[in-house]
């Protein structure tokens, strides 16, 4: 117990050194690049982006404590890796990132080096050592994607034959700092810094069920790789399997979604809620994503419209009716400065998809939609 005190105490103090290298703020730079890109989409749909600076913070908070994680699992296990190994990684995990954010994880940065090693000789690496990092690594994003991968996700809307169903768009970076051991003769632990990213969207699972479900499966996806990567009889197929392992679970997660039933669409009565935005009026009255609004003071709801006419004629009070689909039939009060009517700080999804632009994907089962208006009420 002792000695796990201490390498905690040490991998704490290494890991906050290395916060104020300037190759660590390159690392934010490129994340905050990242964030600034989902941004747009943010603001297509919500008519305002986050706070990129905050998302950037928030990241390097639960990037610590992944990499803490990390550095506990690199030292008990004695893995030992070149410096020079880790940097072909992360070059290329950064290249393939340019092709496609989701594309910055390092089980194909990781496992390309490697198959290029194996298959050409090029560049010099030790597979075992760069694959176990890999391993160890998703094991930390398994844990970092239950306990955040559902923050700051961005609602969107996709047309489906003749009607508009709502989905959730996910995606989180981290920036991992970790010990490591590091060298060839002579052996000493190095603090290195990772990106981590999570890349998914929701359709016909919730949000937050979609993440307690990838978690687990990225935590067995690491094992396997892990077991590969430390097994000399199984070393070719380790890079493979973190390659072609890894677009399988994405690739699994798509046709689960699109075969799925889109949980999202427009309701017979009422208007359903795709999203509620933080400190909102409908946050305030404890309204969730799924719920479905009825009434407000006693007017009954068909569209935004019928939303925006009852809070542009600024009542005393707003009595909202709505479906909770945990708690059933639910009816709050919001008795606030009438200056603040101008928005329920809610997220709805259309009836009809006649005020969207729809942007054709190529090869997509689906059309994507994004709102034209400056606000969703």
């Amino acid at each position: 117990m002792y000695g796990l005190y201490q390498i905690v105490l040490f991998t704490i103090k290494d890991i906050l050194y290395t916060l104020k290298s300037p190759f660590f703020l390159l690392i934010l730079g490129i994340i905050y690049f990242q964030y600034r890109k989902i941004g747009e989409m943010e603001k297509e749909i919500l008519g305002s982006r986050k706070n990129s600076l905050i998302k950037v913070f928030t990241s390097t908070i639960f990037g610590i404590f992944g990499g803490t994680i990390a550095s506990i699992i690199f030292i008990y296990l004695g893995i030992v890796i070149n410096p020079k190994d880790f940097i072909y990684i992360l070059v290329a995990a950064i290249t393939l990132s340019l092709i496609n954010p989701r594309y910055m994880c390092f089980s194909y940065g990781g496992s390309i080096i490697s198959l290029m090693n194996l298959i050409f000789g090029f560049p010099k690496i030790d597979v075992s050592s760069v694959m176990s990092v890999v391993a160890v690594l998703h094991l930390v994003e398994s844990i970092l994607v239950l306990l955040d991968g559902n923050r700051n996700r961005v609602p969107v809307f996709m047309e489906e034959g003749t009607r508009v169903i709502g989905a959730f768009n996910m995606n989180r970076f981290w920036p991992i700092p970790f010990v490591i051991f590091i060298g060839n003769d002579f052996i000493f632990p190095v603090t290195l810094i990772a990106i981590l990213g999570y890349s998914d969207y929701a359709i016909s699972t919730y949000p937050n069920g979609k993440t307690k479900k990838t978690s687990f499966t990225l935590f067995l996806y690491s094992l396997i790789l892990l077991f590969l990567s430390k097994t000399p009889s199984f070393l070719y197929f380790s890079p493979i399997f973190g390659l072609v392992g890894h677009e399988f679970i994405i690739l699994r997660n798509k046709k689960k979604e699109k075969s799925g039933i889109p949980l999202f669409t427009p309701s017979i009565k009422g208007v359903k809620v795709l999203e509620v935005l933080p400190n909102g009026i409908g946050s305030k009255l404890g309204i969730k994503t799924g719920d479905i609004l009825l009434t407000i003071n006693g007017i009954k709801i068909r569209d935004k419209k019928d939303i925006e006419d009852i809070l542009f004629m600024k009542p005393d009070k707003l009595r909202l009716e709505f479906y909770n689909r945990n708690k059933g039939l639910t009816i709050k009060t919001y008795e606030g400065n009438n200056k603040e009517y101008k928005s329920l700080g809610l997220v709805i999804v259309p009836k009809i998809p006649e005020f969207a632009i729809v942007i054709q994907e190529k090869n997509s089962w689906r059309k994507r939609i994004l709102n034209k208006a400056k606000r969703t009420n």
